[in-house]
């Protein structure tokens, strides 16, 4: 069954009920205010309530999504197998299009960002880390517009490539203020920037590929065995935990997760470009905003964001083991937890606010089951995959 079919026999009684409790409880605007919220009551077939949201299916994707950006009508989602970069309608989930990809076509797309109107910044990662086919990452930055019909174009403006650097897997893309874009390579543990010139510098980098040198707090590890998701055990290959990953800018800090380490960290934007110091001494800047969650082995934070609002400190973060986002105040590292499901964080792994639209900013979430995937979980002897739903949220004050 289609997801508008699907959605089309779903209860419409169950939602309405299930909206109308969180907006009498103080957690959101008033739908007749937001296009948006009535198309949450008109057509969402799975609902989740949390204690500060509440959360949608929004659309679902055809492949394995992994990264998430839009704008005031579009949602762009990087499907990284198959390959490409998919647009959808804000409001509808419709699928609109698909990003005209380089020559060559996308490798493994795996983040997003729509740093103003018009712009799409598109991180391919190369492909998946081997140890006989280095990957090699490349930015894609897109001009795109939409016609007077409704239809969609986009044109492919510069491509920067990370060709001859060493590079084990990239991770994540956050563009900075002044134009820059900032990539995580989770393998090495590292951040490279890459200038609106197309050069490519080293932000922080260890002082040698040896382990014993990789900078703390951005570094990988190993996990824990006998770790279990949503009641499946995961294991994923070799137990290798990747170091830095998730990015976010804000105020003149670069936050970022570490699913070796968990909990989330920060490190001054300007300590990136120090012509003073070495780029395995820059992480010296580094500082802890929250630690791992206490009594949790393990905790990886992903989907990290800010909204729109320059008042508002709390970091938007993904619990992508404990299936559910939360918000974080930057200042004291206290958590508050949002809202918490299975199937609407699916192992999430990136998200992004949408620009205020009736004065409602949401957040698009995508999750790519890595503890579904066999590839990705040597403990299952196959893939267990669910529906890859795209999923809205909306939170409260």
């Amino acid at each position: 069954m289609s997801v508008d079919a699907k959605k089309a026999a779903a209860m419409p009684w169950l939602l309405t009920t299930s909206l109308a409790t969180f907006l009498l409880a103080g957690c959101a605007p008033d739908p007749s205010s937001s296009e948006e919220q009535l198309a949450v009551a008109s057509s969402a077939l799975e609902v989740a309530l949390g204690p500060a949201a509440i959360a949608y299916d929004f659309s679902e994707a055809d492949g394995l999504p992994h990264g998430v950006a839009g704008d005031r009508k579009h949602i762009f989602v990087a499907e990284a197998i198959p390959p490409r970069v998919s647009v959808r309608r804000r409001i509808s989930g419709h699928l609109m299009a698909d990003i005209p990809p380089p020559a060559g076509g996308f490798l493994l797309p795996f983040a997003v960002r729509v740093p103003e109107l018009g712009t799409l910044v598109v991180l391919d990662a190369g492909g998946f880390p081997s140890p006989t086919q280095p990957a090699i990452p490349v930015v894609h930055e897109y001009a795109y517009q939409r016609g007077p019909g409704g239809a969609l174009t986009a044109t492919l403006v510069r491509s920067v490539s990370f060709a001859g650097l060493p590079i084990g897997f990239v991770e994540d893309l956050e563009v900075l203020d002044d134009g820059r874009y900032v990539v995580s390579e989770s393998v090495i543990g590292a951040l490279w920037v890459v200038n609106p010139d197309d050069s490519i510098e080293m932000g922080v980098f260890p002082s040698s590929l040896d382990p014993a040198d990789a900078v703390p707090g951005l570094n990988p590890c190993g996990l824990p065995s006998g770790l279990v998701v949503d009641g499946i055990p995961f294991e994923p290959p070799g137990l290798f935990a990747p170091g830095v990953g998730s990015l976010a800018a804000r105020d003149g800090w670069l936050y970022f997760g570490n699913s070796c380490l968990g909990g989330v960290r920060r490190i001054p934007i300007a300590s990136l470009s120090d012509a003073n110091r070495a780029p395995h001494d820059r992480g010296d800047d580094i500082e802890v905003v929250t630690p791992r969650a206490q009594n949790q082995p393990f905790e990886i934070l992903k989907g990290l964001a800010f909204s729109a609002d320059p008042s508002d400190d709390r970091l938007f973060a993904l619990d992508a083991l404990g299936l559910g986002a939360l918000r974080i105040d930057v200042g004291t590292g206290a958590r508050e937890p949002l809202v918490q499901s299975a199937t609407l964080f699916n192992f999430p792994v990136a998200a992004q606010f949408l620009p205020p639209r009736f004065g409602v900013s949401p957040v698009v979430v995508v999750s790519d089951q890595e503890h579904r995937l066999a590839a990705f979980n040597t403990a299952i002897p196959a893939d267990q995959l669910q529906p890859f739903v795209i999923t809205k949220l909306f939170a409260g004050p």
